[in-house]
């Protein structure tokens, strides 16, 4: 899932840099599309990186 989230970072960061320089072939709802892939992406980032923590907290608590 991180790779998806690096993925979706990425595609989102090109589609603004697209859309900003070249607003008549995409229009400005390339805008729109690459925030919404940037913010997808910070999720599948972020959940990876709190379920590997979570998961090792548990396992190296001390407990069976």
């Amino acid at each position: 899932m991180k790779i998806i989230g690096l993925i979706l970072l990425a595609i989102g960061v090109i589609g603004i840099v697209l859309t900003v320089l070249l607003p008549e072939a995409l229009g400005y709802a390339g805008l729109i599309a690459g925030a919404t892939a940037i913010l997808t992406g910070i999720v599948f980032v972020a959940a990876t990186t709190c379920r590997v923590g979570t998961y090792d907290r548990r396992n190296h608590n001390g407990c069976c």
